[in-house]
């Protein structure tokens, strides 16, 4: 059973709780509109400064001189967050529409986003139809390529893609909108506030009507005037707010919908790459007298592969990737050793521990501290559609079709490593089957234009389930030392002093930076200032817990990575978590109720108090069995999560979640539809990573192959009881979702399992490191 509430069915927040909840945010969306590209540079010239204070020398941290510089720096996340620097950086650029009214009087919409997350085109053409007054079925919305002129206004990522959208498309509708009403009050001699406009038609204080089409050709992007256009009061909304079904959801549970595979590229033909069984393993000798003289097989190549430079495998182009697959089955190739033959999960994270930098002491007697070290595994991505492109290298302008969050830097990778400029690389952004953060990346891309380049013909390069799973980039293997230092009490009571986290991670790839060719080239060149200003801006203590501290450092390992639901947050967020129960326990505290106490953040609370009414906090439960909270404040949203989680004597059977509670406050909700399911895919995505699977590294290569060992979350492991609760709105402009739900869902399952079982939960996931009885 699913529920979910809308405004109007939710506790109604104080009128004093929502100015102090409100005010801030109106007075922070000012400042952001004042701020600017300048302030944007400057905040990341100071992630760059936190790289140089601490020193980073051969992946590692002097620790005197990184306890020095960074024990003083508040957290940059609680005044400007990693949602400020994408809208700061990309905001030139956000006004860049194709919005055109046809011949035949229906909208010509094009998205310079990705298709991900709680339906973005539905959202951005919600959006259209409100603004345009139209009907949404009236909308032909299709995916941009990438465009240049675009710069960092067209990545698809940090769940910052509705919020970006909102003001921008909304006053372009608008001023296209005005020009319309202009145009009929002309065409009727009347003055332009007598003319209403419904279904794409202008309407006469008379009755009669014209068609949008007759009085306008439309209008094609680059409109930065409409900055000062007025959009809709939310009063007068029909559209937004209202539950409306994906928009291509037929289509692709119908097949209609066509992938990068389904398109009719002339005379592109499948591909498969034989890859070498170790990471960074690269080919020596390779034989194919046998497999060249089998049926369909049109080319078999060495090529270098793009996960490491020195790195190579060997391509097979054939007429049906069947044939293809048995050419690569009947290589016979001679492999070197990876670059890291002998690295495993225990000697990545004894390299990472001897890394990390020592948390605060205790003071003897006078102090006491709850925490420890929490180790999360390599994570695969694994969405149900692997990495794919077409690629056509054979002309004078090289040609792509893939899914990419980051289109520009695709192109400008795919141009540096072919030898060509940027405008002659022509990148099509397609619908894709997931992505998690795995297109952020797009090697896929990149490795098919090299391919279709050295074999002279256009290609399909397609990455077999296990080429994603055991070459794809994976969630870093990390590992966090939190400790939460408090007063034993004699005199004063108990009373938090400090509460500290030192992550040791492996290097979180950021190589595709802003979604633009030269800060994705800053990002390959300066890896840690990009790492310093994600983490310090994206990562804080919501709790009044004297002094904190939040320090990252990293190291690069063989395995290649990229963000997983959450950059950072999907791990270090939900061990502060852990931690903040324990210290409530050790206070003698619900832990809903010190929460309460010690949250610093008004919207927090009310999700808080929210999802502990919902959920029926506190409730008695059988052995085995108890409920658990997380709670996670990011991209300008808030989300509480209660779970309730059943544990088994019989060590065969994992730890089970029994249902799902979630309240969530994302200042405004476009499409409860939507966000609902995105909502209730982020939990589930919980349960795989705190529960059931991993990556692991032997011997420098990942274990792991498919859905078969890497087993994600099925539905006999996803809860009946599934309820999602929206607050009421805080503020106009819509907060990120997409990952903010994952880390609060993470440590209420983890908390959970501690109630349940009385055992600290330290690595995970659960079931390979704490069976049950």
């Amino acid at each position: 059973m699913t529920k979910s509430n809308h405004a109007e069915q939710i506790e109604t927040i104080t009128s004093s709780q929502k100015h102090d909840q409100s005010g801030s945010d109106d007075e922070h969306i000012v400042g952001l509109e004042s701020t600017g590209r300048r302030k944007f540079i400057g905040y990341m010239l100071k992630g760059s400064s936190f790289a140089v204070a601490l020193h980073i020398t051969s992946g590692a941290i002097r620790p005197q001189d990184a306890n020095a510089q960074l024990l003083g720096i508040p957290e940059l996340a609680d005044e400007l967050d990693l949602t400020d620097l994408l809208l700061i950086s990309g905001d030139p650029f956000y006004y860049d529409y194709l919005i055109k009214i046809t011949s035949d009087n229906r909208v010509r919409f094009e998205l310079p986003r990705m298709e991900v997350g709680q339906g973005i085109l539905t959202a951005a053409m919600m959006i259209l139809a409100e603004e345009l007054d139209v009907e949404m079925s009236s909308i032909d919305a299709t995916l941009s390529p990438a465009e240049i002129r675009r710069a960092t206004g067209q990545i698809t990522g940090g769940s910052h893609a509705v919020t970006s959208l909102w003001d921008p498309l909304r006053k372009v509708a608008a001023a296209l909108l005005h020009k319309i009403k202009l145009s009929a009050a002309v065409h009727f001699g009347i003055s332009v506030n007598d003319i209403s406009t419904e279904n794409g038609f202008a309407i006469n204080n008379d009755g009669s009507r014209i068609a949008y089409s007759e009085l306008t050709a439309g209008v094609e992007g680059r409109n930065d005037a409409a900055r000062l256009a007025k959009p809709k009061d939310p009063s007068q909304y029909k559209i937004i707010g209202t539950r409306q079904k994906r928009a291509d959801a037929r289509d692709i549970v119908t097949g209609k919908l066509d992938f990068a595979m389904d398109l009719d590229i002339p005379d592109a033909m499948p591909t498969v790459v034989a890859r070498p069984p170790s990471l960074g393993g690269c080919v020596i000798t390779f034989d194919d007298s046998e497999a060249i003289g089998l049926p369909g097989v049109l080319a078999i190549k060495e090529v270098p592969l793009d996960v490491d430079a020195n790195s190579s495998g060997v391509a097979v182009v054939a007429r049906s990737f069947g044939e293809a697959f048995r050419a690569r089955d009947a290589l016979k190739i001679s492999w070197s050793v990876g670059a890291a033959e002998h690295l495993s999960d225990a000697e990545v994270i004894e390299q990472l521990r001897a890394i990390n930098l020592p948390t605060l002491p205790k003071i003897p007697l006078a102090t006491d501290s709850v925490g420890g070290e929490f180790i999360f595994p390599y994570l695969a991505h694994a969405p149900m559609e692997t990495m794919t492109a077409v690629a056509d290298a054979t002309g004078s302008k090289i040609r792509v079709w893939t899914g990419a969050k980051t289109p520009l830097a695709a192109q400008a990778k795919i141009a540096r490593e072919l030898g060509v400029l940027p405008t002659d690389v022509e990148v099509n952004v397609i619908q894709s089957g997931g992505s998690f953060g795995r297109r952020l990346f797009f090697d896929a891309a990149v490795e098919g234009a090299r391919i279709s380049q050295i074999v002279n013909r256009p290609i399909k390069l397609m990455f077999t389930r296990q080429d994603d799973t055991k070459f794809g980039r994976a969630r870093p293997l990390s590992l966090h030392n939190v400790k939460a230092t408090y007063t034993r009490g004699f005199l004063i009571g108990k009373k938090v002093l400090s509460f500290d986290h030192r992550a040791a991670t492996a290097e979180l790839d950021l190589e595709h930076g802003f979604g633009d060719g030269i800060t994705a080239l800053g990002g390959e060149l300066a890896p840690a200032a990009f790492s310093q200003t994600v983490w310090h801006s994206t990562q804080l203590v919501q709790y009044k817990f004297g002094v904190t501290s939040l320090l990252l450092n990293e190291k690069k390992f063989v395995v290649p990575t990229s963000s997983w639901r959450g950059i950072y947050s999907g791990t270090a967020a939900v061990a502060n978590e852990i931690v903040v129960d324990e210290l409530a326990r050790a206070m003698n505290k619900d832990e809903c109720q010190f929460r309460l106490q010690m949250l610093d953040d008004e919207r927090s609370k009310a999700v808080l108090r929210k999802v502990s009414q919902e959920g029926n906090w506190g409730r008695r439960m059988k052995k085995g069995r108890a409920q658990g909270l997380g709670l996670h404040k990011e991209y300008k949203s808030r989300a509480a999560v209660l779970v309730e989680l059943q544990t088994f004597k019989d060590p065969e059977k994992e730890s089970k979640v029994t249902k799902i509670v979630v309240a969530l406050d994302v200042n405004r909700v476009l499409n409860p539809t939507g966000l609902e399911a995105q909502v209730i895919g982020a939990a589930t995505d919980a349960i795989t990573y705190m529960i059931r699977t991993s990556l692991h590294l032997d011997n420098g290569a990942i274990r792991e192959s498919s859905y078969g060992d890497f087993e994600i979350a099925r539905m006999r492991n996803t809860p009946p009881d599934i309820e999602v609760h929206f607050m009421p709105p805080n503020g106009e402009t819509p907060g990120g979702a997409g990952e903010l739900v994952v880390p609060a869902a993470a440590a209420a399952i983890a908390n959970a399992f501690a109630r349940a079982t009385g055992i600290a939960p330290r690595r995970f996931p659960l079931r390979d490191f704490y069976p049950e009885g």
